[in-house]
């Protein structure tokens, strides 16, 4: 096996990689976020409209995905929105009114207090009404891996170019071609063995992914 042929297995794979950060990176745009809860969020069994669902959806994507140079602040101005949202739900004549406690009622009457505690009071009602420190925690646990790993990311696709430019400057035409075709192909053969066990056992797969990247206890919410 010479260096070619070496060559074009490691673009190969790094070629994968890369195409899966790109996939991921479009997954976590905000107009996905956007483009998803607007179809799916209806707002049916839930105390928010649908209306006000997308917008949590997009605050709650920015919390765990985006930058923050103070954790304590992106914190508590998606406690705001959140409990915004709900005050505006628990409203006199609201649509979901009815769909809100006298209890939720009451933590939301009290407008003294921060926006991230009154979430928390709110949550500890029900969480159906607002993420609670369980939740909240793992979504931080989150943004700190996708922001940790982020800056190194980019190597892959570095790497991948380096390899292809060494490849073509070596006129390895069929290496090259080979690279190509089997990035593309390695990673739909991963992403359909992953489909299929999701198809068959999605606990089980979400369960493995999670234990690989999170302490153990950590992601298992409400």
């Amino acid at each position: 096996m010479n260096s070619n042929t070496l060559l074009a297995g490691l673009g190969a794979a790094l070629l994968a990689v890369t195409l899966l950060v790109c996939g991921f990176a479009v997954c976590c745009m905000p107009a996905t976020t956007q483009a998803l809860s607007s179809a799916v969020s209806t707002g049916e069994d839930s105390p928010y409209t649908h209306e006000q669902l997308v917008p949590l959806a997009v605050a709650t994507r920015s919390f765990t995905v985006d930058y923050h140079q103070s954790m304590e602040e992106a914190r508590e101005s998606l406690a705001a929105d959140v409990v915004d949202a709900a005050r505006a739900a628990s409203a006199e004549g609201a649509p979901k009114h009815s769909d809100w406690s006298q209890e939720a009622r009451e933590v939301l009457a009290d407008t003294d207090r921060p926006a991230f505690e009154t979430m928390e009071a709110l949550s500890e009602v029900s969480d159906r009404y607002a993420l609670d420190a369980d939740a909240v925690s793992h979504l931080e646990d989150c943004n700190r891996l996708i922001n940790g790993i982020s800056s190194y990311l980019g190597m892959f696709g570095v790497a991948t170019l380096i390899v292809a430019i060494v490849l073509g400057f070596r006129k390895q035409f069929a290496a090259l071609a080979f690279m190509l075709r089997m990035g593309p192909a390695f990673l739909l053969f991963v992403l359909m063995v992953l489909g299929l066990w999701g198809v068959v056992d999605f606990n089980g797969l979400f369960a493995a992914f999670q234990s690989q990247v999170f302490v153990d206890g950590t992601w298992t919410l409400s």
